[in-house]
């Protein structure tokens, strides 16, 4: 009998706080659905799509009645709301249903960065100094500008912008009041690296393979070097223009070495499993690398950074979902294929 599969996604909604322009972010879910859509295809599996809308109770209903063997868990929030992601993973563990990517408490630890960055700190991993505001107040001795500021629980850089780099306490403030008032929650503020910008995809479980690791090139002079909402989401723009990709990166054995071994401690301080995208700063006078974020179950539509070192490792799309659907099957205790 063939194996049975689910596609578990949220369907794209009205961002539940933040820009009207953010919906562009949570529109992307679908691309990852047509993709391994066409890969399980490919693959001669039976799959069915389940939507998460608005009512928890019509998802569980169809996922009893098609029993998949298998869920490919896209999700990414629910009504909107990314802070909501941690509980699909939850709701399958009690359907006994085996899913692929991060488990809800991985989920958890990475979507607060704040959380997330002392437990790679306890880890010895690096990552730049920082604090959280609820509200701007009294800025730490030991944080000097400039510095980056972003909300504490977004990811796909919403809420960044080429305001989130400061450089005196006016603009700190301002950032500050912004990601407070408009997304609602505390904001993330940090030492800027100034640094090349490395995205380390890692793949597999209990024997992480770090796969070639990409860099974001910034063609430009003036302004801070970041990937802000602009450069990754809005095609049209100047910042979309002028940051671009190259994989695999540019690096000296040692260094590239080093990345990875920080992109592994990091990948397995966070409790990740099957896949995830580690943001590095490598900065550009020491060579440290500072972990910026760890992305458990990250972007993996065609043209993101996640898929372009999959192609670079000559890992094809459809034998990347073999492997997490292998992953997931034996964790639940089933056979693989």
């Amino acid at each position: 009998m063939k194996l049975k599969v689910g596609i578990l996604f949220n369907l794209p909604g009205k961002p539940a706080r933040g820009e009207s322009i953010d919906y562009l972010a949570e529109a992307e879910i679908l691309d990852q659905v047509d993709a391994v859509q066409r890969s399980l295809e490919k693959l001669g599996l039976d799959y069915q799509l389940f939507p998460l809308k608005d009512d928890v109770e019509d998802l569980v209903t169809a996922l009893k009645q098609y029993r998949p063997d298998v869920v490919v868990n896209l999700c990414e929030g629910f009504r909107g709301n990314s802070h909501l992601e941690m509980h699909v993973p939850a709701m399958l563990e009690i359907l006994g249903m085996p899913y692929t990517g991060a488990d809800p408490l991985a989920l958890g630890l990475c979507q607060d960065k704040g959380l997330a960055k002392d437990v790679l700190r306890a880890h010895n991993v690096p990552t730049p100094k920082y604090q959280i505001m609820k509200e701007f107040g009294h800025l730490m001795s030991n944080l000097k500008f400039p510095l980056f500021v972003k909300p504490l629980k977004e990811d796909a850089s919403i809420g960044v912008s080429k305001r989130s780099f400061v450089r005196d306490v006016g603009e700190l403030k301002a950032q500050v009041d912004y990601v407070n008032k408009v997304y609602g929650q505390p904001a993330l503020v940090e030492e800027y690296i100034d640094g090349r910008e490395l995205n380390v995809s890692v793949l597999g479980d209990d024997d992480p393979l770090v796969l070639p690791i990409s860099e974001i090139i910034f063609d430009f002079q003036d302004g801070p070097k970041i990937v802000d909402y602009a450069s990754k989401w809005l095609k049209e723009s100047e910042e979309y223009a002028r940051t671009k990709p190259m994989c695999p990166a540019d690096l000296d054995d040692e260094v590239r070495r080093l990345v990875e071994e920080v992109a592994l401690k990091a990948y397995r301080a966070l409790r990740c499993r099957d896949y995830a995208r580690v943001d590095i700063r490598l900065e550009s006078r020491t060579e440290i690398p500072f972990v910026l974020e760890v992305n458990p179950n990250p972007d993996v539509s065609p043209e993101a950074g996640f898929n372009r070192s999959l192609r670079a490792a000559n890992i094809t799309f459809e034998e990347f979902i073999m492997r997490i659907l292998n992953f997931a099957l034996k964790r639940g205790g089933k056979q693989g294929f």
